[in-house]
């Protein structure tokens, strides 16, 4: 009895099937070796060629080896089939099975190819180097030689180059849905973030104590690394690690630990307000270069860039340049460059202005004297 899963009633779907499948070409063509006894004795690897034929526009002849195709098979006569040219562009691949007949057409021997053969530039000649032993194709039972000849039968078939895909009927068949997506490091995060799993390591930072996993994280921090697992250390689950040294402070830690457990930025740089996110950013963009965070610093940086005024400039350029951070430290020069030509662009006007005022008197053309004097900087740098 046949077994088949179930389907609760209204969730089938029908649904349509097909079947990728290879087209193929097929040709058949009879080759008459008569006078058989002469051919034997021509020599080892030496072969008769049937007439050409045609099969899907392509030209093909058969060779017959009566001493063998190599001395080492010279017990067997061999069969091949082989292209009039060489495939100077696309690769053939074809089948071939070659019959041996009896005097009244019936099939006496079969051997075919036990794949479809690569015809191209580099070979265009296949075949069966064993087809039969000598003794048995010129024996009584066989029948096969018969008024001194024997006639081959050579069946090629082309597998042309493109599959296609034939719609078949499938009754019966279910629409099952997509493979959901992998949520394997969701579900651990998620697992070590709910605090059900153990701490078995304590870190205090300016007197506040942070309890975490020891390898979740020196996984995600080398500096942790080195200092969880460094010289053969192993902190035990009593140990308190002291890990701000001055430099972070304990709000910033709790960012980097929301960091290491949800690959995200914590909720201070991201949801309070712009002067309290500008200031979180910089700590936790210093902390994430101590611990050698390279992705979390990178991300400070992003969210750094669009503090980027002429209030903030300079600080944020001194970090970006204390810790190294080149592509920070970039944008500020650009926005500095751009601030530039800005102030250039607002003074022509100015002076344009005032260039316009009927009657100016001595203090307005003072004005624009100095507007236009060289600086003295510039002057030193003329010098």
């Amino acid at each position: 009895m046949g077994a088949a899963a179930s389907v609760p009633d209204g969730d089938a779907t029908a649904v349509t099937g097909s079947v990728s499948d290879v087209p193929k070409v097929s040709g058949v063509h009879e080759f008459t070796i008569r006078e058989y006894s002469r051919t034997k004795g021509m020599g080892i690897g030496k072969s008769i060629i049937s007439q050409y034929f045609t099969i899907d526009g392509r030209k093909w002849y058969i060779r017959f080896y009566p001493d063998g195709y190599s001395a080492v098979d010279s017990a067997w006569i061999a069969f091949y089939a082989q292209t009039f040219y060489k495939p100077q562009f696309f690769a053939v691949r074809a089948e071939f099975t070659f019959q041996l007949l009896g005097a009244n057409g019936e099939v006496r021997h079969t051997r075919r190819s036990d794949r479809a053969c690569k015809y191209d530039t580099f070979c265009n000649s296949w075949g069966i180097r064993r087809y039969i032993d000598r003794n048995q194709l010129e024996s009584a039972a066989l029948a096969a030689l018969h008024n001194d000849s024997i006639t081959v039968r050579c069946t090629i078939t082309i597998h042309q180059a493109r599959r296609r895909s034939v719609p078949v009927d499938r009754p019966g068949l279910v629409k099952m849905p997509d493979q959901p997506a992998s949520i394997h490091d969701q579900n651990a995060i998620r697992f070590l973030a709910s605090g059900k799993a153990p701490f078995d390591v304590r870190f205090d930072v300016d007197g506040e104590i942070f309890e975490a996993h020891r390898m979740v994280v020196a996984a995600q921090s080398p500096w942790f690394e080195g200092l969880l697992y460094g010289h053969g250390r192993e902190a035990g689950e009593s140990d308190l690690v002291d890990v701000g040294s001055g430099v972070v402070g304990a709000d910033a830690f709790r960012g980097v630990l929301h960091f290491i457990y949800n690959d995200e930025l914590p909720t201070t740089v991201t949801d309070k307000s712009v002067k309290e996110r500008y200031e979180a950013t910089l700590r936790l963009f210093e902390a994430a270069d101590y611990y050698l965070m390279d992705r979390l610093k990178m991300m400070c940086a992003i969210r750094l860039g669009d503090f980027i005024t002429n209030s903030t400039v300079d600080t944020i350029e001194e970090y970006a340049e204390a810790y190294s951070c080149k592509e920070l430290q970039q944008a500020c020069k650009n926005f500095k460059e751009r601030r530039g030509v800005s102030l250039l662009a607002n003074l022509e006007i100015i002076r344009r202005l005032l260039s316009r005022v009927v009657g100016a008197n001595h203090a307005t053309r003072r004005i624009m004297g100095v507007a236009a004097a060289p600086s003295t900087s510039q002057q030193q740098a003329a010098n």
